[in-house]
């Protein structure tokens, strides 16, 4: 039977968790600071504190890591609209709002997930391609939301489109009020928004 070593109070295998963490912190940093292009292994390890020896265990390069660090906002993102479809509201234009804010609130309370998530992503093809399926996840969320806020429930033709477009829309909304140093109230743009989502699913 194996003996697992403990230092430090942690196993092996915590100790490699907790770098890996180390690591996917550091990229976020440096990603949205630098940039993809500006941006390297000695950086990323010199904002982690740890040697490349540990970076180079854990990924198999800085691409790795930016989609590692990419999949991680993704699945909080997906995480962040779950919660917000399940929570109890009184009809489906409030359950709609909803999911926009939470959206909303997700991106703007970190700024470098924008950067890193949306923008920087378009660096190579690569990772455009994991861009496309973040949007097109936001896509289909979209025509979930304006199903359920069209009078009958159903699909009008079209709508798939009207909701691609809406989501092309909201990226760039959402990449453009991260960085505004005045914002609009939050409440008006997200009454805004979901009008906009209302009349495109009655359309």
């Amino acid at each position: 039977m194996s003996v697992q070593r403990v230092y430090a109070g942690m196993s092996a295998e915590e100790r490699t968790a907790r770098r890996r963490e180390q690591f996917l912190a550091a990229g976020l940093e440096v990603f949205a600071d630098r940039g993809w292009a500006a941006s390297t292994v000695s950086d990323v390890c010199r904002a982690a504190t740890l040697s490349p020896r540990y970076f180079y265990e854990l990924f198999g390069g800085r691409e790795d890591l930016f989609l590692a660090v990419t999949g991680r906002i993704a699945e909080q993102v997906e995480g962040t609209v779950r919660t917000a479809v399940a929570a109890p509201a009184p009809d489906a234009q409030a359950r709609a709002r909803a999911v926009l804010g939470a959206l909303a609130v997700h991106f703007t309370a970190d700024p470098r997930t924008v950067r890193v998530a949306l923008m920087e992503s378009l660096a190579t093809e690569q990772f455009r391609a994991h861009r496309r399926h973040l949007l097109e996840s936001f896509s289909s969320l979209a025509a979930r939301l304006m199903r359920s806020l069209r009078d009958d429930g159903g699909t009008a033709p079209g709508l798939e489109v009207r909701a691609a477009v809406l989501t092309g829309g909201l990226v760039e909304l959402i990449i453009a009020y991260a960085s505004m140093p005045a914002r609009v109230p939050m409440d008006d743009l997200l009454d805004q928004l979901t009008a906009l989502y209302a009349a495109a699913a009655r359309l």
